[in-house]
């Protein structure tokens, strides 16, 4: 009687198991896609849309379509990081903010 018990528990417990299983591989929506405008048009035709009032949502959605305008070059940016990489001081290892 024991016996069935058991093999009965242990079915149980694997079909419950089985049913809260999940995918185990992030597979990203948009893994196959490949654009054919650059940023810049997207952005264009966006601002082109919204000066028509062609977007349907109009209200405040924390994305805004403004952009601040960059005044260095990529180059110098990638330089500076790199600089500011190789000169920081991590401090002392038993420090609690050490490597933040």
């Amino acid at each position: 009687m024991n016996v069935k018990k058991l093999i009965a528990a242990v079915a149980v417990f694997a079909a419950a198991g089985s049913a809260f299983a999940q995918q185990t591989e992030f597979v990203a929506p948009d893994a196959g896609f490949k654009s054919t405008l650059t940023r810049a048009e997207v952005r264009q035709d966006l601002a082109q849309a919204a000066s028509q009032d062609n977007i349907a949502q109009h209200q405040h959605d924390g994305q805004d379509t403004v952009y601040a305008a960059g005044t260095r070059s990529r180059q110098e940016v990638k330089g500076e990081a790199i600089q500011s990489a190789s000169s920081r001081h991590y401090g002392d290892v038993n420090d609690t903010y050490f490597g933040g």
